[in-house]
């Protein structure tokens, strides 16, 4: 395990010196190709392999023709095509975001909303409504009615006191539940009084989140809008992230029913007693009795939640119960309750929740802070006009990455290549090997003695028909017809009138693979095959035989070794046709 690191350090450790100081490693018909593309090559295809001089030596051999099979394509015009360019530029798309980006803003905002997480707060909050497109004069009436509510929180409207013989400014901060409820905008306002309840990161808008964050406990913060309107909030408390791990027993009661409420306290009250006694199941009693199906099927089972995701009085009695312990019955707008605490934690290290929060901040109004900070480091990177829009800028970004960045250039590099060699391959090894009948064929020939069996195969046909006729005129076309065009003679002679008299099985198999083969093929009499009732008749067309007679009696193989031998022949062509030298020095400094 040592070696195999320390050899990845060392291929990263080269990669970087020749990458701040690159050399030509190469050239093939006159183009010159680096030494650290041959390392970034090498040591992505040899991550488990040391860097041994043996290795090295038949990776450059390889290195080499895969090189020249590039250069091929490229003089057979490959890489001008329309196909080539648009394939090149998907590939690209998909590698650049991560350096269109500010990775530090992108961290940053992960530690700080981490940070938030665990320091829970709760908050009230006042809304006057008022989109995004809202006309200015709307904006400003909005804006003054929000400046008005939060100068009442805060200062308190002026009013003319008497005092003495004297008349007086006085101002006396209002309440800010009471000015909630009389003028807040937000619908459950009247029902809430503006109370939020627990603010964590991710579950409000960000600005929403950031003012609250921002301010200190007891304060009302600074007006801040969001895509609704016009915001003010209050800071009501501060405390460490904290979730349980609980269960509940539940019995429903619809809102104003007074007798279900009734008889639902008497049933849990006896539940409960049930429930605090050490003989009886927790669980059992949820599974039998809590009208909460969902959880009722897993024993009552909540999982593990934090502050706000359950319904007040739940959490309060909940979060305060002792690990164990068992509430008495209390009731919320859902129903009665009776909950049991199994666990509590706070927060988790960073290090466990970085990715999940950086997925949060990706699909986060978060982004767009990054966003701008880079397009500003960007601007201020190549000294780009201030009239430029942020989406030039961006552009002018991505067409130099490749000049910032050596891994990129790297990896586009063989995204290039890699395409050429595909297409260039295709054309001149997989398809011609597929294709070329006679040279297969030729092939075979030439190579009969490497191509046996263990033991012998059935190659032909099984048929199996309705009637001893279907069976005769079937017979017949597999023995005449060429191999192509027996299926269609069958459906034009046999199978007419849309009645299937005839189906057929074709190939070469191995004794014990076809239980109809093994009976009729290898004609074994004690194969288990019975035929079936709507095809009585089986009639097989074919022979035992001990060795393939033809290249199309181990196809898959033959064209495998086919394409290698082309292969072979190819490259011995093309390292004819393309000169290549080798810097020996600069070999030999890669392999020290």
């Amino acid at each position: 395990m040592r070696k195999t690191i320390l050899s990845i350090m060392l291929a990263g450790a080269s990669l970087l010196g020749f990458a701040q100081e690159d050399k030509v490693l190469m050239t093939i018909n006159g183009e010159d190709i680096m030494a650290s593309e041959f390392l970034y090559i090498y040591e992505k295809n040899n991550q488990e392999t040391s860097l041994e001089k043996k290795t090295m030596d038949e990776y450059l051999d390889l290195f080499i023709n895969f090189k020249l099979k590039v250069v091929e394509a490229m003089a057979q015009g490959v890489d001008t095509t329309e196909a080539f360019k648009k394939e090149l530029a998907g590939y690209r798309a998909q590698a650049t975001p991560k350096y269109l980006q500010d990775n530090e803003a992108i961290d940053s905002l992960v530690v700080l909303s981490y940070n938030r997480m665990a320091r829970i707060r709760k908050a009230s909050h006042i809304a006057v409504q008022c989109p995004m497109d809202a006309d200015s004069a709307t904006v400003a009436v909005a804006e003054a009615k929000i400046n008005e509510l939060r100068e009442r929180v805060t200062m308190g409207l002026p009013k003319e006191v008497n005092k003495g013989r004297k008349k007086v400014i006085v101002r006396e901060p209002e309440d800010f539940a009471e000015v909630a409820l009389l003028y807040s905008e937000e619908p459950s306002a009247k029902q809430t009084k503006g109370m939020l309840g627990w603010i964590q990161p991710f579950r409000y808008v960000y600005s929403f989140e950031d003012a609250v964050y921002t301010t200190p406990v007891g304060k009302v913060t600074p007006v801040f809008r969001s895509p609704y309107g016009f915001h003010i909030a209050k800071v009501e408390e501060e405390c460490d992230f904290e979730e349980v791990k609980a269960s509940h027993i539940m019995k429903m009661t619809p809102a104003g029913d007074i007798q279900r409420l009734a008889n639902a306290q008497l049933v849990m009250d006896s539940i409960y007693q049930l429930a605090i006694q050490d003989t009886v199941d927790f669980a059992a009693l949820a599974q039998a009795n809590s009208e909460d199906r969902g959880s009722a099927i897993r024993g009552g089972d909540l999982g593990w939640f934090g502050r706000g995701a359950m319904v007040q009085p739940f959490e309060d009695i909940t979060f305060g119960l002792e690990i164990g312990a068992i509430s008495k019955p209390f009731q919320t707008r859902f129903g009665v309750h009776i909950s049991k605490l199994h666990g509590k934690r706070g927060i988790q290290p960073l290090d466990s929740m970085r990715a999940q929060i950086l997925r949060q901040v990706q699909r986060d109004q978060r982004m767009q802070i990054a966003a701008q900070s880079f397009i500003t480091k960007t601007r201020a990177e190549y000294n780009l006009p201030a009239e430029m829009s942020d989406a030039d800028v961006k552009a002018y970004a991505d067409a130099h990455l490749e000049e910032k960045y050596v891994d990129l250039r790297h990896l586009v590099k063989e995204y290039h290549d890699g395409i050429l060699l595909f297409d260039v391959s295709l054309r001149e090894v997989w398809d011609k090997a597929n294709q070329d009948k006679e040279g297969l064929a030729a092939y075979f020939k030439a190579n009969k003695k490497n191509y046996t069996w263990d033991a012998p195969r059935y190659k032909g046909c099984i048929i199996y028909a309705k009637n001893e006729v279907a069976a005769k005129a079937a017979k017949q076309i597999v023995k005449s017809a060429h191999p192509d065009s027996v299926l269609s003679y069958l459906n034009q002679r046999v199978n007419v009138d849309s009645v299937m008299y005839v189906r057929m099985e074709c190939g070469i198999w191995e004794a014990g693979k076809n239980a109809a083969v093994d009976k009729y093929g290898f004609k074994n009499k004690a194969a288990e095959y019975t035929p079936s009732e709507e095809f009585p008749i089986v009639v097989p067309v074919g022979k035992v035989i001990k060795h393939p007679q033809e290249y199309t009696d181990e196809r898959a193989q033959v064209t495998t070794d086919y394409q290698d031998y082309l292969e072979k022949v190819w490259v011995e062509t093309l390292r004819a046709k393309y000169p290549v030298v080798i810097n020996e020095e600069v070999w030999a400094e890669i392999k020290q």
